[in-house]
C-alpha cells in the first residue's frame, strides 16, 4: 500500500518555495544545453573569404536567435578543413556527401539538414566537355586529360563522375586524371581547352561565377548522374536534443520569412530541408563501387 503524499496548498510559503527551485533546476539545464559556444564549420567549396560573406548573416541569425556565442570557423583549403573535422572542432558542420558519411561513421556526426539550390533538393553529378571537342561519349575519353573539380575526395566532382566512367568501362590508368583547386575551375579549364574533359556538379554550369565568366553554350554534358540528395549539414551526436532540435527549427524554418529568405539568398540557398543517415545510402553505395576498383 503507498502512502499518500499530501501537496501543500498553492497560497503557501512551502509551495513557493518548492516552485522556485523547480524553476531554477530547469533553468540550470537550459543554460547547460544552450550556453556554450557553437562552431560552424563550412567545407571549402569556395574560396574562405567568399564562404565567409556567404554565410555570415546564417551564423548571425543562428547567435541572435540561440542567445549564445557562434563563431564560424574558415578553411583556406581541404586538408585543414579535414584536419579540424577530425579534430571534432565544429558542433553544426557543412560538408559533401563522401566527407558525411565518413564523419558520421568514423566521428559521431549525425546529419540534421541539407541544401536547396536553385529550388532543387537534389544535385548530380557530371562531365563537362566543349560543343567543339568531338566527343560526345564517355567512351571516347579513353586516353584522354580528365581534370576533376578536387581531389578523390570530392563527391560530387570526383567520385560521382569517376563512378559514371566505371559505368562506361573506363578504369583507372584508361585516361589520364588531374585535379583542380575546387568545381568551378575544372569547368572554367574545359572550356578553355586547357583539359579535354572536366568532372564537376551539373549544378557547376549555373553558378554566376561560371556564367558571368564563359558562354555555357560552348560545353556539352555527355554523362550526368541519377539526382542525389544534396549536401548536408551535421551535428556532433553527444549535443542535446533540445539544441538540435532548436538548430533545425531556425534553419529550416528560414524560408518562412522575408529575412529568413535574405539570408539564404546571401548564401546561394533556395531552402535547408531536414535530412536524416539514411538518406546518403545510395552515396554509400557509389562511393563503395568506386574504391571496390
Amino acid at each position: 500500500m503507498h502512502n499518500r503524499i499530501n501537496l501543500p496548498r498553492s497560497d503557501s510559503f512551502p509551495s513557493k518555495l518548492v516552485l522556485f527551485f523547480v524553476a531554477l533546476i530547469v533553468s540550470d539545464c537550459w543554460t547547460s544545453a544552450y550556453a556554450e559556444s557553437l562552431v560552424i564549420g563550412i567545407f571549402p567549396r569556395r574560396d574562405a573569404a567568399l564562404t565567409a560573406k556567404l554565410f555570415r548573416p546564417l551564423s548571425r541569425h543562428l547567435e541572435e536567435q540561440l542567445q549564445l556565442s557562434v563563431r564560424l570557423e574558415m578553411s583556406a583549403d581541404f586538408d585543414t578543413f579535414l584536419s579540424r573535422l577530425k579534430e571534432r572542432r565544429y558542433d553544426l558542420v557543412h560538408l559533401n556527401q563522401f566527407e558525411y558519411v565518413n564523419a558520421h561513421d568514423q566521428l559521431g556526426y549525425d546529419a540534421l539538414m541539407q541544401n536547396e539550390e536553385f529550388g532543387e533538393k537534389t544535385i548530380k553529378g557530371a562531365i563537362y566537355v566543349r560543343r567543339d571537342s568531338g566527343i560526345q561519349r564517355l567512351e571516347q575519353l579513353r586516353g584522354k586529360q580528365i581534370l576533376f573539380g578536387g581531389g578523390p575526395r570530392a563527391m560530387m566532382s570526383y567520385i560521382v563522375p569517376t563512378y559514371l566512367l566505371r559505368q562506361a568501362g573506363l578504369e583507372q590508368g584508361d585516361y589520364r586524371e588531374s585535379y583542380a583547386i575546387n568545381p568551378p575551375n575544372a569547368v572554367l579549364a574545359t572550356f578553355l581547352r586547357q583539359t579535354d574533359a572536366g568532372g564537376a556538379g551539373e549544378v557547376v554550369q549555373r553558378l554566376p561565377m561560371i556564367t558571368s565568366k564563359i558562354d555555357v553554350d560552348e560545353l556539352n554534358l555527355i554523362a550526368i548522374s541519377q539526382p542525389l540528395p544534396h549536401l548536408p549539414w551535421a551535428v556532433k551526436r553527444e549535443m542535446s536534443d533540445e539544441l538540435k532540435s532548436r538548430i533545425q527549427d531556425l534553419l529550416i524554418g528560414l524560408k518562412h520569412s522575408p529575412h529568413g529568405r535574405d539570408i539564404l539568398r546571401q548564401a546561394r540557398l533556395t531552402a535547408l530541408n531536414p535530412a536524416q543517415d539514411r538518406d546518403y545510402d545510395l552515396h554509400r553505395e557509389i562511393i563503395d563501387s568506386v574504391y571496390a576498383h
